[in-house]
């Protein structure tokens, strides 16, 4: 429903499944592409969780000069 909705505003985007380090992954895909914006969910785990698991949004927001929009 939202990838329809976006095409109907008039929105490109791309989509990519794939493995290895996800931070890391996302970044490389977004910098060979050349796009304008990384939009990457957040699940809202925070606190403690997130000390110590890590989070792909906030390794993604401190590792890319892409702005990158994250939706809660």
């Amino acid at each position: 429903p939202a990838m329809k909705r976006a095409q109907k505003a008039g929105a490109t985007f791309k989509y990519k499944t794939g493995g290895g380090h996800t931070g890391s992954e996302i970044i490389k895909f977004a910098q060979t592409g050349k796009y304008d914006m990384i939009v990457i969910g957040a699940r809202g785990m925070g606190g403690a969780k997130e000390t110590f698991l890590g989070s792909t949004s906030n390794y993604v927001m401190h590792k890319t000069k892409i702005p990158v929009l994250v939706v809660k």
